[in-house]
């Protein structure tokens, strides 16, 4: 088999950093991030690379009032046991539409993303919902599904894969997803760090170092399927330019080849993921890194035929190689 290049991009505006700051604290991320889109299209034309944009439910919607036209009943929303996880309450505040509220619809972008070939509209559930946070249950998960399908149908797209917010899943949610529809989602990395480190600011700083030296080896995975759905499990997150280690920027590219060219000489699945906030500032240094990933991507699609492929197509030939096995 030859090595894939999978790209995901977590598509959330500020709806994804509701519980972690204040607004005005993020505005310039991810106001930066819409800028920069555009941007980063080009640069996917440039150099053949098709993604996925996992694309949270509530920025399909044109203004408040359509948006909350497809809220599921109050019975079916989050009961989160933290509160401030829930966007419902402070939907309230939000009004207007794209052009009051930049920082949470995008219609406009999403029809743009859509119309450059290669790119996938994906979904990113309908209300950034926690799968693994106290309190919900798949009862709700499945309605926040249901309305993620539907607010992306009514403007003219068929969601078939998924990113879960903070790639938090269960398994008995991947029937879910199967059930509606979905044909592949990104799991979490699967390495020691992930699995065996269970203390959170241990977990956190062993992540960071990881980004920089390989303390998890060179990656790289085969998809897997899961309840008829395909797992293609994350192997990096883009981390955006960390200013106390901006000196390790190289060992952080580096690092990305070399699993790239590890997956790529043993056939095997990299897949690649960020949020355009995470470039929104700095955007010109992040496009000139992304550049030369992709760029290295020529370079190894030459060497070793490796493809690009979002998540969608990467499920197809996932279904048509293990249909065409004996």
């Amino acid at each position: 088999m030859r090595g894939t290049l999978i790209v995901s991009l977590d598509f959330e505006l500020f709806w994804g950093m509701l519980d972690v700051c204040p607004l005005e604290d993020y505005r310039e991320n991810v106001l930066g991030g819409r800028a920069a889109i555009p941007k980063l299209l080009d640069l996917f034309q440039k150099y053949g690379i098709h993604a996925t944009w996992a694309s949270v439910g509530f920025l399909f919607a044109e203004n408040a009032s359509e948006l909350a036209a497809y809220f599921p009943g109050e019975d079916c929303r989050p009961s989160y046991e933290k509160k401030d996880l829930s966007p419902y309450p402070r939907f309230q505040t939000i009004a207007g539409g794209e052009a009051d509220a930049p920082c949470f619809y995008a219609p406009s972008l999403i029809r743009r993303i859509a119309a450059v070939p290669g790119q996938e509209i994906g979904s990113h559930t309908f209300s950034h919902y926690y799968c693994r946070e106290k309190g919900q249950t798949a009862e709700q998960f499945a309605a926040d599904i249901r309305a993620a399908k539907a607010i992306a149908r009514d403007s003219g797209f068929d969601l078939k894969s998924v990113v879960l917010p903070r790639n938090q899943c269960r398994p008995a949610y991947t029937q879910i997803l199967r059930e509606a529809g979905f044909t592949a989602y990104r799991d979490e990395e699967n390495d020691w760090i992930h699995r065996k480190i269970q203390f959170r600011p241990l977990q956190r700083g062993l992540r960071l170092l990881d980004v920089y030296l390989p303390l998890t080896g060179l990656g790289g995975s085969r998809p897997k399927n899961e309840n008829g759905i395909w797992n293609l499990t994350g192997s990096r997150m883009y981390k955006p330019i960390f200013p106390p280690l901006a000196f390790l920027e190289g060992l952080k590219i580096h690092r990305i080849k070399t699993q790239m060219r590890h997956a790529a000489r043993k056939g095997l699945t990299f897949h690649l993921w960020w949020h355009p906030h995470n470039i929104g500032v700095r955007t010109g240094e992040h496009l000139k890194q992304l550049e030369e990933i992709f760029a290295y991507y020529q370079t190894l699609r030459e060497e070793y035929g490796m493809e690009s492929r979002n998540m969608a197509e990467a499920a197809l030939a996932c279904a048509r190689t293990q249909e065409e096995r004996p």
